[in-house]
């Protein structure tokens, strides 16, 4: 710390020079204060998944284990496919930059009736303000396999959720605080949050999508979508997370803690969903 009883005998040159010494000091300071750090990390190509993507599984760090969810049909239902694996580069035609080292979590879900995938994992440390969980996905849209199909509304996406732990498909339908997707119909990627339906405007990219989201106060949150085949940016700015319903004599809290996330693909048809490069970034406590 600067003396400041000993600048009273500096020459006002001599004076301006320690003023800036100091006032860079401070911003060196707040700037070493200020970095973030990773917190959390994950890829399809870790020594992990060599052997697949199964529930139990676990990598990486900053995260609990996967749990997958799809149905199970009976045998006589031979047109439904769900499923979970390691996409390769060089085994996908239509995995394009969602892969990291070649590879990348891909979910499948087609047939003659409404199927669903859900790959749901928890954090092991609930998102926090300032914090940043981002990923990459990849869809390239909604085409049936087959003849005949559900008239249900398809859709494929990520979603961040308040539970810390999931049991079955009905309960991911609970406690999703903001869901980025891409829905049966429409051409471009849809926020789905405390507010109605927004769209982003932001057309489907075949090459994938990196998407960011930080946390802010009060239940308020920032989106960042990067479409991979232009490295456009896009922002989101102040939008508010959806919170639990109050049950009985429940209140809601004005800052709702995320505690998972869900990777989903509810019929999306011929094209698989391709997840990857999870990370989650984190700020530094000031000094």
């Amino acid at each position: 710390m600067f003396n400041l009883m000993l600048m009273a005998t500096y020459t006002p040159r001599t004076l301006t020079f320690v003023c800036v010494l100091a006032y860079a000091f401070a911003l060196s300071v707040s700037s070493v204060a200020a970095q973030s750090f990773i917190a959390g990390e994950d890829e399809a190509f870790y020594e992990a998944y060599n052997d697949g993507w199964r529930t139990g599984d676990w990598s990486g760090r900053g995260f609990g284990q996967w749990c997958l969810f799809a149905p199970e049909y009976a045998a006589a239902e031979e047109e439904q496919y769900v499923g979970f694996f390691i996409a390769e580069a060089g085994k996908e035609a239509d995995l394009a930059q969602t892969a990291r080292e070649d590879k990348a979590f891909g979910i499948f879900a087609n047939g003659t009736s409404f199927e669903e995938t859900v790959a749901f994992r928890s954090f092991e440390q609930p998102l926090n303000v300032g914090d940043v969980f981002s990923l990459r996905f990849e869809f390239d849209g909604f085409n049936s396999k087959f003849e005949r199909d559900s008239e249900k509304t398809s859709s494929v996406g990520i979603a961040l959720h308040l539970q810390t732990a999931i049991n079955d498909l009905s309960e991911l339908r609970e406690g999703r605080a903001v869901v980025l997707a891409l829905i049966e119909g429409l051409s471009t990627y849809q926020i789905l949050d405390a507010d109605a339906r927004f769209n982003t405007r932001v057309f489907l990219d075949p090459e994938g999508v990196e998407v960011g989201v930080t946390i802010g106060a009060a239940g308020r949150y920032d989106l960042q979508l990067t479409t991979l085949s232009d490295n456009v940016v896009h922002h989101f700015i102040g939008r508010t997370l959806k919170q639990a319903e109050p049950k009985g004599g429940e209140t809601v809290t004005l800052d709702p803690q995320l505690n998972g996330f869900a990777l989903f693909n509810l019929n999306g048809g011929k094209s698989n969903a391709y997840f990857g490069a999870l990370q989650i970034s984190r700020q530094e406590r000031q000094l």
